[in-house]
C-alpha cells in the first residue's frame, strides 16, 4: 500500500469510527498523503477545539534524519499531533500504538526507510476505536 492509500485509509477509518466527520470523504481519495494528513489535523482541531497538545521533544523523533521534508512534516504531524488527539480523547492507547509500531519495524524482513516508517505510523493509528461502539 502506498502512502496516499494509507493516508486515505486512516481518514476513512477515523470517519467510520465516528471520531471525525468527513462530508466529502470520496474527494479525499484524489489528494496527496500530505494533504490528507493536513486535512485530518484540521478536522481534529475543529472537532476537538479545546484539546491542548503537549509539545514533544523533536530531537528524539524517528523522522529527524528524513531527507524528504514533506515526509518529515507528515511524520511529525502524525506522531506529535494526530496521535495526541486520538490518545487524549481515549480513542487510542498510546502504549498499544507504540508496541504495534515497534513490533512491525522489528519484524523479520521489514526494510527500514523513511517511507516504510511513515507507512507503519499510519497503520498504527488505524488501531484506534470510538469509545461508544
Amino acid at each position: 500500500m502506498d502512502l496516499q492509500e494509507r493516508a486515505f485509509s486512516l481518514a476513512r477509518h477515523l470517519h467510520d469510527e465516528n471520531i471525525i466527520k468527513i462530508d466529502d470523504l470520496v474527494q479525499w481519495k484524489n489528494r496527496t498523503y500530505e494533504e490528507i494528513v493536513l486535512l485530518l489535523r484540521q478536522k481534529l482541531q475543529e472537532t476537538y477545539p479545546r484539546t491542548k497538545l503537549k509539545p514533544t521533544m523533536k530531537s528524539v523523533h524517528f523522522a529527524n534524519g528524513f531527507p524528504d521534508e514533506h515526509l518529515k512534516r507528515v511524520a511529525f504531524i502524525l506522531t506529535d499531533e494526530i496521535e495526541q488527539y486520538l490518545t487524549i480523547h481515549k480513542f487510542l492507547d498510546h502504549d498499544a500504538s507504540v508496541e504495534f509500531f515497534n513490533n512491525k519495524i522489528t519484524s523479520a524482513g521489514f526494510v527500514i526507510n523513511p517511507t516504510s516508517l511513515v507507512d507503519v505510523e499510519f497503520e498504527s493509528l488505524c488501531i484506534c476505536k470510538a469509545r461508544n461502539k
